[in-house]
């Protein structure tokens, strides 16, 4: 047999049909598979070297004649396994198959006495052709010898072949190729929905939802208090052999056809004789319009567990029992009362009490009446206690009290009485309470102020504000802070914003105007004995002497240190990172800065850096800074208050945070827990800073940076990775370092801000800017692991602190957190 000359890498598979046996055929080809009864079908199959044009076969008896196909698979493609089967009687068969998205070369031969038959091919086979030969047993009865050849794509995981319209015996032989696969080392998805279907006191049944996976799930393994029990392709299993009352552990993981697994589901069950129906559903109306009623109810505890619910109008069933939690009710006649009641069933089926509620079919948007008589009834130091009478609804009923702190609704709750706890000693709260129905209306709210008694113990230490003037570093006088809010942030920024109350007699406006002028006072925020925050005064504005109040703006004390200016110097060989910030507070510009900056912090990496410094290099010591924290050894660095106690004087550190090893604070942030709410971002390009811009004109590596402000517009704080690619001799080099740079950048790069619930044990002003916080979250963004672990635990950089002493819900802090991003080009 001839045919067009084959391309290298394409598959050569070659069909002879023969009814005596045959001898010698082309080289090179492998016979895979041969069918034989009173004829023959072999298979042979060669990978094309290139310019392959025909195959040659001889016969024991020439005058019987054979039929040859052959088909070209094109690739790149790999020869997966290869199949045969005899049948008779026209019967069909089935075979399974590796894997879907295949494709099949398929063969078929038969030898029919008598009359003509044809072969049958699946309708679904791409191509199909045949050939037949007639000849004679020495007699007058003809003898038919068929054979015919497909080929489909885009195979499933079977392959049916539905049979010969014949009385004899038929062979079927193939050969299925798959694309080349990439590598697959991703495991399928936990399955999900893990429950209870089937309980006897010897045995359960569970099922679960389908896992997914990028090459396609192929079976589930089960297992019984850790030991395995077997693999299905279904979704459901069933344990049998059990102790009655005895707790068992069900898991279940999917699998790939390569191997890797999900992590396990895991469900505990306990067999048992349950005799006991379920509990009551409590029925809940969750929609109303006109002759319209739409209810809703919860899942009540049951032995074993609840399967399915019958629902009822006014006493009468409502068709068959059924499994969702939700049912509406239409074409009732509109302001009519009806009696909606739902039952529940267990998996043995005991039958609940019914849960039963009247209500109106009509809309109802009308909330409930205002809470009565709100009032105090009991203060604490950390705690405010509010009751009211009740309110009153027109349709559903009242079904709650909503409890407010400021503008935040933290509680709801059906009692008339609620107790604020982890509040502020010796703060004034806005408290609050509303009503609300069962669709949800609500009334409004009755706001009250109240405050907590006071910490005489020295517990929770109040604010207090000095100003100092800025030659002397000598303070000018004390009051108690009030209204103000501030904002302290990883590598500087933030303003205070402060109506200062100057009630003292000694106060006169001559000596306030003087005390305030700009660039001569410093103001210092206090918490208790611990210095948290300093600046210097920018922008006082009037002293009112009717109400005594200074407004006065500051700036953070890190913008002080930022608008000075270096000299040049010229060259400086072999120094090391961890002294450039020593060496630039040396060269501040006036003497007056260093009584206010000194220098602390982790050490550097010890690696020399030969760099050369020009004067346009650093216009403000602030860009210096920033450029030497990302040299080898790099650092994160902040002004960090605190107290000279030789000089007996405030004074800022410039504190280093090492990169690599960032100072843990202890803090864990926790939502639902410490932390009241939360809010996120995941914009592309948090970063604001990026560095590692990668440029090779001449065989060489350049660095430059690229500044991003639009986030920092938006209010988010600035967070930095650097990468440096300085003295990369090779393409290798080069490469390495980019998919360093490239890695570090992967995953989730987001921010996050938490306001955070304040007790008296939360010493916000001890935590350390740049250093780390444990993150831990669960709830509908974040869900809870199929293990019960949170749906978010891990570390984080705490990139800012945001203080309101005295807000609506008493003393905010905000903490912001960020994950490092990194821009390579």
């Amino acid at each position: 047999m001839s045919f067009s000359s084959a391309t290298p890498g394409n598959w050569l598979v070659v069909f002879v049909s023969s009814g005596v046996p045959i001898g010698s055929t082309t080289s090179g080809y492998q016979q895979h598979e041969y069918v034989g009864s009173g004829f023959s079908l072999r298979m042979f199959i060669k990978e094309a070297t290139g310019g392959e044009s025909s195959f040659t076969v001889s016969t024991s008896q020439s005058t019987i004649k054979c039929h040859v196909s052959m088909v070209e698979v094109y690739g790149p493609m790999e020869l997966s396994g290869t199949l045969a089967r005899t049948s008779s009687g026209g019967s069909a068969f089935t075979d399974t198959l590796p894997r879907a998205g295949g494709v099949m070369v398929a063969g078929a031969a038969l030898l029919s006495v008598g009359s003509f038959s044809t072969v049958s091919w699946p309708s679904q086979v791409d191509s199909q052709w045949s050939m037949e030969t007639a000849a004679t047993d020495g007699g007058s009865v003809p003898n038919w010898h068929i054979s015919s050849v497909a080929y489909e794509t885009g195979l499933s995981t079977s392959y049916s072949f539905p049979g010969a319209s014949v009385s004899g015996t038929y062979g079927f032989a193939a050969a299925v190729f798959y694309p080349p696969e990439p590598p697959d080392d991703d495991p399928p998805s936990v399955p999900s929905n893990l429950r209870l279907t089937g309980m006897t006191p010897t045995s359960v049944t569970v099922a679960w939802d389908a896992s997914s996976d990028n090459m396609g799930v192929s079976g589930y393994t089960t297992y019984l208090n850790g030991v395995e029990r077997g693999s299905t392709s279904s979704q459901s299993a069933t344990f049998s052999g059990l102790t009655p009352g005895v707790s068992v552990t069900v898991q279940v993981d999917a699998y790939d056809y390569k191997g890797n697994r999900s992590e396990k589901a895991e469900l505990v069950v306990t067999p048992v004789n349950d005799t006991t129906p379920p509990l009551t559903p409590v029925v809940k109306v969750t929609g109303l319009a006109a002759g319209k009623i739409t209810i809703g109810w919860d899942t009540p505890y049951d032995q074993s567990a609840v399967v399915a619910y019958g629902v009822y109008l006014n006493g009468q069933k409502q068709g068959g029992d059924q499994t969702g939690r939700t049912r509406t009710f239409s074409n009732l006649t509109a302001g009519a009362l009806y009696t909606v009641s739902v039952d529940a069933l267990d998996l043995l089926g005991n039958r609940s009490a019914k849960g039963t509620r009247t209500v109106r079919a009509q809309a109802d948007t009308t909330p409930p009446t205002v809470p009565g008589n709100v009032s105090v009834v009991a203060t604490s130091k950390t705690a405010i206690t509010l009751a009211w009478t009740p309110s009153t609804d027109d349709n559903v009923g009242v079904t709650g009290y909503g409890l407010y702190l400021g503008a935040f609704r933290i509680a709801e709750v059906p009692s008339r009485v609620y107790t604020f706890t982890g509040l502020t000693p010796g703060v004034t709260y806005t408290v609050g309470v509303d009503a609300v129905d069962e669709l949800g209306n609500r009334s409004s709210r009755v706001m009250l102020q109240a405050t907590t008694l006071a910490d005489l113990s020295g517990a929770a230490p109040p604010y207090e504000y000095v100003l100092y003037d800025w030659d002397s570093h000598l303070p000018l006088d004390s009051l108690p802070l009030q209204n103000v809010s501030f904002e302290i942030t990883l590598g500087g920024g933030g303003t205070l914003s402060a109506d200062i109350p100057l009630y003292d007699d000694a106060y006169t406006i001559g000596r306030v105007a003087a005390a305030t002028r700009p660039e001569r006072t410093m103001i210092m925020v206090y918490r208790g004995e611990q210095l948290v925050w300093g600046g210097r005064i920018i922008d006082p504005a009037d002293y009112d002497s009717e109400t005594g109040v200074l407004k006065i703006t500051a700036e953070e004390s890190i913008a002080i240190y930022g608008k000075r200016y270096v000299a040049f110097t010229g060259p400086r060989n072999g120094t090391v990172a961890d002294t450039e910030v020593t060496w630039l507070l040396e060269h501040a510009a006036r003497p007056a800065d260093l009584r206010w900056l000194t220098y602390d912090g982790a050490a550097g990496s010890g690696t020399p850096v030969d760099r050369e410094y020009r004067s346009e290099d650093f216009e403000r010591i602030l860009d210096k800074a920033t450029e030497v924290a990302a040299a080898p050894g790099g650092f994160d660095w902040w002004v960090a208050p605190g107290w000279d106690a030789v000089n007996d004087r405030p004074r800022f550190v410039l504190r280093r945070i090492s990169r690599e090893t960032p100072p843990d604070t202890g803090l864990t942030l926790e939502y639902p827990g410490n932390v009241r709410r939360y809010k996120r971002s995941t914009r592309r390009g948090l970063a604001t800073r990026t560095w590692g811009q990668l440029r090779r004109p001449d065989g060489g590596v350049m660095l430059s940076s690229v500044t991003r402000t639009d986030l920092l517009a938006d209010g988010w704080p600035l967070i930095e990775e650097a990468w440096q690619f300085d003295g990369l001799t090779s393409q290798a080099a080069l490469d390495a370092e980019t998919k360093r740079a490239s890695d570090a950048s992967a995953g989730a790069k987001q921010l996050f801000e938490f306001d955070l619930a304040i007790t008296p044990d939360v010493r916000w002003w001890q935590w350390e800017l740049g250093g780390t916080a444990r993150v831990v979250i669960t709830d509908h963004l974040f869900p809870a692991q199929p293990d019960g672990s949170p749906g978010l635990d891990r570390s984080m950089k705490i990139v800012s602190l945001k203080v309101q002493p005295d807000s609506a819900e008493g003393e905010l802090v905000t903490v912001t957190t960020g994950e490092h991003t990194v821009a390579v080009d």
